[in-house]
């Protein structure tokens, strides 16, 4: 009996320099994750931002309007000169609102695609159960889209400029099927440029609003970001659907160092909004072969047509995303 006291006395104290040991890499650990994210509330920042710019309230038209983003593109436009490129391991985001698993099958397809053409990117799924885990908007901008002033669309408009503001990355909404991988890009600024494109007098096919790459804390983020809050702040209407196109116009048309970086952009070798024409097709693989394609889930396709499978069948099945492999909606 005496022997096994002193066993267990001897093993206390030899357990002891365990029991450290494990505490300090418990630490450690707990202070690498905290210094893994942003040193500085740049939420905190651009709220001091937006309090410092005298706020007139004006009446909606164009000139205001334009004259507000100019001011607000030349302030910032600084923030160019030190843009750091986008990393090869830098966040892909995407979006959908109510749940990924609620999501139609086509745009589970589409965020398969990209979680498979990812390469060393991770890839997060935004929806209204996490947002709040990454960003923090305004008041003011939360009670407007809930009392229903702006839509879905602009608020994930805002969510973007926000996540990519803070965090930098890609930005994919959820309806872009992606055939290629997501290599390293040499550039600070990366977006889809096409030559097939719908007319409307802020869409030049330059850019996509929907599929943009930037490093954290860039120009048109940043810019694009406090535009979004500045325009909420003072207007309870939208003067255009495609609001952030025409953010993102000001900037190619006010700062040269900007329209560079687009006119630098190489075009999509082929037309992106084709495939989604091609769906109700009989499957072809020639019909799937654009790198980059813009479909849609506001269209019911069909698996078959005349008892064989058609594009969309193909794609659905080919693509069905395992949503029980998603951990806290990202892939590592």
């Amino acid at each position: 009996m005496y022997q096994n006291k002193n066993n267990n006395k001897y093993n206390n104290y030899t357990l002891f320099p365990k029991i450290c040991k494990v505490g300090f890499i418990f630490v450690l650990f707990s202070i690498l994750i905290l210094l893994s994210f942003p040193k500085d509330n740049i939420e905190e920042k651009i709220e001091k931002e937006i309090n410092k710019i005298e706020i007139t309230q004006t009446k909606l038209n164009w000139d205001n309007v334009k004259n507000d983003f100019e001011f607000l593109s030349n302030k910032y436009r600084y923030l160019i000169k030190n843009e750091k490129n986008i990393s090869e391991d830098s966040p892909i985001w995407m979006m959908w609102y109510q749940g990924i698993e609620n999501a139609p099958l086509i745009v589970q397809s589409c965020v398969q695609s990209v979680i498979l053409n990812r390469v060393k990117h991770p890839v997060y799924i935004i929806d209204k159960y996490n947002y709040e885990k990454y960003i923090k908007l305004p008041f003011y901008i939360k009670e407007k889209f809930n009392n229903g002033t702006f839509s879905l669309t602009h608020f994930s408009d805002i969510i973007r400029m926000g996540l990519l503001l803070k965090y930098g990355g890609y930005w994919i909404d959820s309806t872009y099927f992606i055939n290629i991988p997501l290599t390293k890009v040499n550039t600070n600024f990366y977006s889809l440029k096409t030559r097939y494109c719908f007319e409307h007098p802020f869409i030049k096919c330059l850019w996509a609003g929907n599929f943009l790459a930037v490093a954290p804390k860039s120009f048109i983020a940043t810019y694009s970001y406090i535009a979004f809050l500045l325009y909420w702040k003072k207007y309870n209407s939208l003067i255009d659907y495609f609001l952030i196109d025409y953010i993102i116009l000001i900037a190619y048309n006010n700062i040269p160092e900007f329209k560079n970086l687009i006119t630098d952009l190489p075009f999509v070798n082929c037309n992106i909004f084709s495939m989604v024409n091609l769906l109700d097709s009989e499957y072809n693989k020639k019909h799937l072969q654009c790198s980059f394609n813009k479909l849609t889930r506001k269209k019911k396709f069909k698996k078959l047509k005349k008892k064989r499978k058609t594009n969309y069948g193909y794609l659905i099945e080919k693509y069905k995303l395992n949503i029980k492999n998603i951990k806290n909606n990202s892939i590592l």
